[in-house]
């Protein structure tokens, strides 16, 4: 469900948006009483999720038929959903985003960990929609199969992303064997070059800077009709996107949650690792990032405060992102005017929870226990926390760390790596959000007025002169207002040191 939301809930299309065709459905009060049981309060969820309004009729009737096809397989295996009603369907204040929520749990005996499945519908200010339709389900350590991802990603009717895959939860590297059973023997590359044919189809490259570990046969493609053609596309999906779709959930259905497949108690402990740092990763970037954008944080907070933490063991709190808002308001980003002092230059370390993230890595990959990991195992690694690398970057990065001319690197220097890999993401990262979050008009740029409003809201006193001088201080175009390039460059030059 995007896992929840979405991939990454960036626009995956241009900026020039044409405005939504698709006709806004009614939502019915539902929740008008409270539900007499909780398999009531179950079925009463599921009806508002199996709308998946917004959405052409095809791409509606795929996610229905998705949906339906799962529960039926594995109903009996799975638990009722218990959400509040509040958190299985909600939106934000002003009522321009909407979405449904449902997470089922598989029962004790079951292989499931549990079902995800989501649609989101959001109103941009520049007109259209985003609307994002998703299930995808985790499997426990009773099994090493794979899990399943479905994600249809719509900005306008005539353009569309489709991501539906079977991500590995073995290095396919290490364990060929996983890689022909579950990739090769089941031919899913066939199902991929079938929809990559279509002249409207290209390779779709997600613009978040977390990658997600993807298999080799994964479906990430951009679906883009000539000349505004809606017909065309609902004809795609239909006709070519729907028995894709249908057929891989399919193989998954068959090989992986019937396929007899069991897990050593040796092995457990590789999975559950493997599994919680994956799934955490991803629920982090998701969640954590983009519901707070899309409902505000008092809906958002409710949402994800509902949500077990046996779920999704992440820190939802940013303390770096409150610390670049603050330098944006107290920083001398103008020409001497304030007395207020220029901040010193940030700390470029660690959280906790990031070194214990690389710690994990860097114990799951190396697997011959020499505490040390070679090329092989250092892209794997790398993979795990978030980055897609090339064997010459590898190859580069070793050698740039690799003291005693080895080929392979020690923990300590894998820390000295990734300490400068992570501080280079994050900072390009916050400092994103800290431009969205200013932008208060969400127009794209950063204007006298938001710096205001927000200057009040966290009860900085500025004088319309000092407020106008750091505008005009960022402001190298001089069209009164400051963009996300002019953002960037003046608060590494300010606030960052360089």
């Amino acid at each position: 469900m995007a896992v929840i939301c979405c991939h990454n809930l960036h626009c995956p299309f241009p900026s020039s948006i044409h405005s939504s065709t698709s006709t806004r459905l009614s939502i019915p009060q539902i929740y008008s009483s409270q539900p007499s049981s909780p398999m009531d309060h179950h079925n009463r969820g599921r009806q508002k999720f199996m709308e998946f309004p917004y959405v052409s009729a095809p791409h509606r009737n795929l996610m229905v038929d998705l949906v339906s096809t799962v529960e039926t397989r594995l109903d009996s295996q799975l638990q009722p959903c218990t959400l509040p009603p509040d958190v299985q369907y909600f939106e934000n204040p002003s009522g321009t985003s909407q979405a449904s929520l449902q997470i089922r749990y598989g029962h004790n005996s079951s292989m499931i960990d549990f079902l995800l499945g989501s649609w989101i519908h959001s109103e941009l200010p520049t007109g259209g929609a985003l609307n994002i339709t998703s299930l995808s389900a985790y499997l426990n350590t009773s099994t090493d199969a794979p899990n399943l991802l479905i994600e249809l990603i719509q900005i306008k009717p005539t353009a569309l992303v489709l991501i539906l895959d079977l991500p590995p939860r073995k290095d396919l590297v290490l364990y060929p064997e996983y890689l022909h059973t579950f990739y090769e023997n089941t031919q899913l590359e066939s199902r991929r070059q079938r929809l990559e044919k279509l002249q409207e189809v290209q390779p779709y490259v997600p613009s978040s800077l977390y990658i997600r570990v993807t298999s080799p046969t994964a479906i990430l493609i951009s679906i883009n009709t000539e000349g505004g053609d809606v017909g065309r596309m609902e004809e795609i999906v239909k006709n070519h996107m729907d028995p894709v779709a249908k057929e891989v959930l399919g193989i998954w259905l068959d090989q992986c949650t019937c396929g007899g497949r069991e897990v050593a108690e040796s092995e457990k402990p590789y999975l559950e690792k493997r599994d919680g740092l994956y799934k955490n990763k991803t629920i982090e970037i998701d969640l954590g990032s983009s519901f707070p954008r899309l409902f505000g944080p008092q809906v958002a907070g409710r949402v994800l405060a509902a949500i077990p933490r046996s779920t999704f063991d992440i820190v939802l709190t940013e303390p770096g992102l409150s610390v670049i808002i603050s330098a944006v308001l107290t920083s001398r980003l103008y020409r001497g005017a304030s007395k207020r002092e220029k901040p010193r230059g940030r700390h470029h370390g660690l959280t906790q929870q990031k070194k214990q993230e690389i710690k994990e890595a860097f114990e799951l990959f190396d697997t011959d226990g020499s505490g040390t990991i070679d090329a092989k195992e250092l892209n794997v690694a790398m993979r795990a926390l978030g980055f897609e690398m090339t064997e010459e970057q590898i190859t580069q990065m070793i050698a740039d760390v690799d003291k005693d001319g080895s080929g392979a690197i020690d923990f300590d220097e894998f820390v000295h790596m990734m300490t400068a890999k992570i501080g280079e993401r994050d900072t390009k990262e916050e400092l994103m959000k800290a431009f969205q979050i200013i932008d208060q008009d969400k127009n794209g740029k950063i204007s006298v007025e938001d710096i205001k409003h927000l200057a009040k809201e966290l009860g900085e006193n500025f004088t319309d002169r000092e407020i106008r001088e750091m505008v005009d201080e960022a402001d190298r175009d001089h069209d009164g207002e400051v963009n996300v390039d002019e953002f960037m460059r003046m608060m590494k030059r300010t606030t960052y040191g360089y």
